[in-house]
């Protein structure tokens, strides 16, 4: 699996297009609604996403999108952490299948935890949630290039591996 991450209109699309021009991209939203068999990687298992076969590329985009759907979605008799909870094991096995599979996977995924902290708590929701998905997939990632302003900049090691969940 390969992430590439950064700030809206990073150029983060355009990096991924020209390193992996013939790959098909998907949304997030549409990946992650697959039910329980998403997890199982892009080329294999039920539910698995369109590609088939080792040279095959899957980018999925609109993380931020999908997580503000899916809060607007919130059961009523739920508590935003058994919420969290369940949103943050949902996309930890679509990781753990993506980044197990033979077909390429590459996460698009925005970085806002740079900008003014919203006053609006579920603003700052969304934000942490966003965080710690891009932590969990990071954690499972090959290969991990942070894009600004057009530049790309590869992580490696300690930096793309952190230990934990910060929170």
């Amino acid at each position: 699996m390969h992430v590439f991450i950064g700030g809206t209109a990073s150029g983060k699309r355009q990096r991924v297009a020209e390193r992996y021009p013939e790959a098909r991209w998907r949304d997030a939203g549409e990946m992650m609604s697959r039910g329980p068999g998403a997890g199982a990687g892009p080329g294999t298992g039920a539910g698995a996403g369109p590609a088939s076969g080792d040279g095959d590329t899957l980018v999925i985009s609109g993380w931020l999108a999908w997580l503000e759907a899916e809060l607007g979605t919130e059961h009523e008799n739920e508590s935003a952490s058994a919420d969290d909870d369940r949103l943050g094991q949902r996309w930890r096995q679509a990781f753990a299948g993506w980044a197990s599979s033979p077909a390429q996977c590459v996460l698009v995924l925005d970085e806002v935890g740079r900008g003014i902290v919203p006053v609006d708590p579920a603003q700052r929701r969304l934000r942490d949630l966003m965080g710690w998905l891009s932590q969990d997939a990071v954690r499972l990632a090959s290969q991990v290039h942070y894009v600004r302003h057009g530049l790309t900049m590869r992580l490696d090691g300690k930096e793309a591996t952190a230990a934990g969940r910060a929170d």
